[in-house]
């Protein structure tokens, strides 16, 4: 499980970075928070390598910080969220 929503986030993010990037150097004039984030863009896929980290060792620990069951429900709200980037990014350029 925890294969596979690390995949789904890993998917989700890199089609919203290459649509943002898609629109960000199809655009002229480009807002400076935006051009910010386009720079540090390839940052966001450290997000899944941190929640794989984390219920990877919650998997593994008798006495971890939460149970394996909450961080299935932290990686789907991960991969919601990188699927709303996905959205955000493809649907609606110019915010």
């Amino acid at each position: 499980m925890i294969r596979v929503l690390a995949l789904t986030q890993f998917a989700f993010l890199a089609l919203g970075i290459v649509a943002f990037k898609i629109m960000v150097h199809a655009d002229t004039t480009v807002p400076p928070s935006l051009e910010s984030l386009n720079q540090w863009s390839l940052w966001l896929f450290a997000i899944p390598l941190v929640w794989v980290a984390f219920a990877s060792l919650c998997g593994h620990l008798e006495k971890a910080p939460l149970s394996s069951a909450v961080a299935r429900v932290i990686g789907v709200i991960v991969a919601v969220l990188c699927f709303l980037f996905l959205v955000s990014a493809t649907f609606l350029p110019g915010i």
